[in-house]
């Protein structure tokens, strides 16, 4: 009897000391979360109306993360297509398309706002990413 319980208590510890190890690891996963807009850069001159953005985050397969997208403050923030790996819910690579259904790109300054949420139970955390476009007429861009 005395062995069963010793081995149950083993077994519970290690239960309990894996679990702190994945809550504390992902938890500090989260702590270093990130987004970016890889394209366009910055100060970039871009076409005026439709624009196809890409970006990456520090989402994977262990995070419930989810990234959005903003221009010019304009909201509500709208839900980028996770492009990762893991398809569905892998954020680390994402693209977003500005349409008419949302808003198109504007002659001169366009501010576009990347921004990761990241939940872990009781844990939310936020990060933005910003940069400014210029957005030109086809005659002008060249």
């Amino acid at each position: 009897m005395k062995t069963k319980l010793k081995v149950l208590l083993i077994a519970f510890g290690l239960f309990l000391t894996f679990a702190f190890y994945s809550n504390t690891t992902i938890y500090a996963e989260l702590q270093d979360i990130g987004v970016k807009i890889t394209y366009p850069s910055a100060d970039q001159k871009v076409p005026l109306g439709e624009l196809t953005i890409f970006g990456t985050s520090t989402d994977n397969e262990t995070t419930d993360c989810q990234v959005q997208v903003d221009v010019n403050d304009i909201k509500p923030f709208q839900n980028a297509t996770a492009t990762g790996p893991m398809m569905k819910n892998d954020y680390s690579t994402w693209i977003f398309s500005y349409t008419q259904d949302y808003h198109l790109i504007g002659e001169g300054a366009n501010e576009l706002t990347a921004k990761i949420s990241c939940l872990d139970g009781p844990v939310s955390l936020t990060k933005y990413y910003t940069v400014n476009v210029i957005g030109v007429n086809k005659e002008q861009e060249q």
